[in-house]
């Protein structure tokens, strides 16, 4: 097994150091500017991949706070999708709006689980609700341009359950709003950084 892990480290740091590097120098001869940049992002992709998995892996092995580390490594999960979604979208721009919604979608679940993990580590629904109870009222009112519509929350539980809605609305129009950029795109109708009182992009980038 360590001769294998040698072996593969050795053939991905000549992959990293030498063959992507090569091929990044030879299309810059050529005047390939994009596919210069398509080869030095492979370089760091893998370099960053194997190092996020090997993250994952540690945890699935030392497996011992499952409540915790699961959301642990969701989290780690988003540096290989995020960097191989940004890499294949230099060359397949075709095809970069999709890998983007997946990336956006994933994101969105990414954010619901760092705040589980959150209440994990201050030990469980349960305690936080009561660590909560004992803080200052003054904490769950609101400044004046949104008292009017949040009013002020009361310290404990209600406070927490406010905090988990608020993300999962946040979670939910994530979702929507990549749905209509992918059923936008798809009609050419979603022209991104175009503003304008007639460009979908303008509203779903207020949203």
């Amino acid at each position: 097994t360590r001769i294998l892990t040698a072996l593969l480290a050795i053939s991905l740091i000549g992959v990293v150091f030498c063959v992507l590097p090569y091929f990044a120098v030879e299309a810059g001869k050529k005047g390939h500017i994009n596919q210069t940049l398509y080869w030095v992002a492979g370089c760091f992709v893998l370099i960053t991949v194997p190092i996020s998995v090997l993250g994952i892996v540690q945890h699935l092995v030392n497996w011992y706070m499952p409540q915790v580390q699961k959301f642990v490594v969701r989290i780690l999960f988003m540096v290989p999708i995020f960097s191989i979604q940004s890499w294949f979208s230099l060359f397949f721009h075709s095809a970069a709006p999709y890998l983007t919604a997946v990336r956006e979608l994933y994101e969105a679940f990414v954010l619901s689980s760092f705040v589980y993990y959150i209440i994990e580590l201050c030990g469980g629904e349960d305690q936080l609700a009561n660590q909560l109870r004992m803080k200052d009222p003054q904490f769950g009112q609101h400044n004046c341009l949104v008292r009017s519509q949040c009013g002020t929350w009361q310290m404990g539980r209600p406070f927490l359950l406010n905090c988990k809605y608020g993300v999962l609305q946040f979670v939910f129009f994530k979702i929507v709003g990549t749905i209509v950029v992918i059923v936008l795109h798809s009609q050419d109708s979603f022209h991104q950084g175009e503003w304008g009182w007639n460009s979908s992009y303008t509203y779903l980038a207020i949203i």
